[in-house]
């Protein structure tokens, strides 16, 4: 399908899907993304389809946008591996618009509960996409000395991406900052553990 450019697709996608992320997909109407977006439903319409199109396109951009930035920026740029991983976690807890919606792959799963098959291809997409990352940074800390290399690398980034969705499911729910800085960095702690020297 043909893309109406008129507008900046960049910036539409990217309010298209903080949107979804704050309101979830079936309580998004028209009209509101409409009104996040300045455009007509025509003009959405004739861009990148229906709401269901465009949810997934938003899920898809989030990805390749929001997902692999926070990657680059907290863990393939770090210098130092460890405090990478937990300066994302930590970040986690401050939301640069100041408000606490969460994260869309995280609230869409919680929504969805595996329903839509498409959306479900997306999610797992995004969800591959940081437990990959978590993986090289723990090996990454390995190399380093930071950590002993670990028995399972695959299973200790499978659980710091359970321990990231779970943060994410409580900063949606007004998580108290205060208890949840101490309680990340006692948790990431614990699911390396094995590997940290003395």
């Amino acid at each position: 399908m043909g893309r109406n450019l008129s507008f900046n697709e960049k910036d539409t996608l990217a309010k298209i899907a903080n949107i979804f992320r704050e309101k979830g997909y079936e309580a998004t109407t028209v009209k509101d993304l409409e009104k996040a977006t300045g455009l007509t439903s025509g003009s959405l319409y004739n861009s990148f389809g229906g709401k269901e199109a465009l949810f997934d396109i938003a899920i898809g951009f989030y990805n390749n946008n929001v997902v692999r930035n926070r990657i680059s920026t907290f863990l393939d740029q770090a210098d130092d591996p460890l405090i990478g991983i937990k300066d994302l976690f930590h970040s986690l807890l401050d939301e640069a618009d100041g408000q606490e919606n969460g994260c869309l792959l995280t609230n869409t799963a919680v929504e969805f509960n595996n329903r839509r098959r498409h959306t479900t291809q997306e999610l797992d997409t995004g969800f591959s996409l940081l437990e990959a990352a978590f993986k090289r940074q723990i090996m990454r800390c390995a190399e380093k000395g930071q950590i002993a290399k670990p028995p399972s690398p695959q299973q200790a980034a499978t659980r710091l991406l359970i321990f990231y969705q779970g943060i994410l499911v409580l900063v949606r729910a007004g998580l108290r900052r205060k208890e949840a800085e101490q309680v990340i960095n006692d948790e990431i702690d614990s699911i390396l553990r094995k590997g940290f020297h003395s």
